[in-house]
């Protein structure tokens, strides 16, 4: 039993003496995550684990111009493939058969880009780093960010020690187990790079002021830490008006959909994977809340949602 805990002595300073060797703190490490999303070329093949299935996709990622082009493509099941360029994404689900798309909110990319504040998580999550692994036969200092209460799932992201891109990020659930795993198993990296300032700067949704028009619509008391950081307002494929608001803790993001009079709109709850809707109506509104979130979070989005009575919608 003693040279049982010597064991574990000797492998814990181990990883402890591995996570330090870098010299980088937490903080560095994930704004070398998100510039390297934004900044590298880079071609492999991931494995994404999911509700007990495994997807294995081809990704093909080009920064030209400063801007991202991406392809991803499906290698085993039906033929799927999206295609990221300029903003706008294009589905091919099957055949010739097409979907083009606007991503809204802030979890457009499958790699996550933005940059990740530590001083706005840390009331809300603990940062800090796990030591090392490697992975695809890279070696990768590895982040954990975990959540301080039920309302918001952890991550992990193991990040390439030599280039910073994420290798293999786990979503975490309750109880530490993984909700969802995305791995490369192989990766080739541009050896080109960009100059320094040819980067171009993230696109993506400002922070509302408190004195943007919202419409007839405000939020009541929200779960802690989440707060409006984007509205947008389009019509769907009927021309009716869709009213679309994103919340953020700074990492999670739960997207609030408001639809007039819609009649078989969500009523409860559902799940796919990671992603909880909740939905029912507000004063005639079909209101229908979405995140990569715990429904409970969720719940409590719709549970804030309120009607003013103005402008007669």
């Amino acid at each position: 039993r003693a040279m049982r805990c010597s064991l574990l002595l000797i492998l814990a300073v181990g990883v402890w003496a591995q996570a330090a060797a870098s010299g980088r703190s937490v903080e560095e490490q994930l704004e070398r995550m998100s510039i390297a999303l934004r900044s590298l070329s880079y071609e492999g093949t991931l494995v994404y684990s999911h509700d007990g299935r495994l997807e294995t996709l081809r990704i093909v990622h080009r920064i030209e111009d400063g801007r991202a082009h991406e392809r991803l493509e499906s290698l085993n099941g039906p033929l799927r493939t999206m295609t990221r360029e300029r903003g706008q994404v294009t589905c091919r689900l099957s055949g010739d058969h097409r979907i083009s798309v606007q991503p809204q909110g802030l979890g457009a990319d499958l790699l996550r880009s933005r940059s990740i504040d530590i001083t706005v998580l840390s009331p809300h999550y603990l940062v800090h780093p796990l030591g090392s692994a490697r992975v695809a036969g890279r070696q990768t200092e590895v982040v954990g960010i975990i959540p301080r209460d039920s309302l918001r799932y952890g991550y992990r992201f193991y990040l390439d020690t030599e280039s910073g891109l994420p290798l293999r990020s786990d979503l975490m659930g309750s109880e530490a187990r993984p909700i969802e795993q995305l791995m490369f198993t192989s990766l080739t990296l541009d050896p080109v790079q960009l100059p320094a300032g040819t980067i171009a700067p993230e696109q993506g949704p400002e922070r509302v002021p408190v004195s943007k028009e919202l419409g007839p619509w405000r939020f009541g008391p929200l779960p802690p830490g989440f707060e409006l950081v984007m509205v947008d307002r389009s019509p769907d494929a009927a021309g009716d008006l869709v009213e679309h608001f994103v919340l953020s803790d700074g990492l999670a993001s739960v997207s609030v959909y408001v639809e007039n009079g819609a009649e078989d709109g969500l009523t409860g709850g559902s799940r796919i994977g990671a992603i909880h809707a909740a939905g029912g109506k507000v004063a005639g509104h079909q209101i229908t809340v979405v995140g990569e979130a715990p429904a409970g979070t969720v719940r409590a989005v719709l549970a804030a949602v309120v009607h003013t009575g103005g402008d007669g919608r």
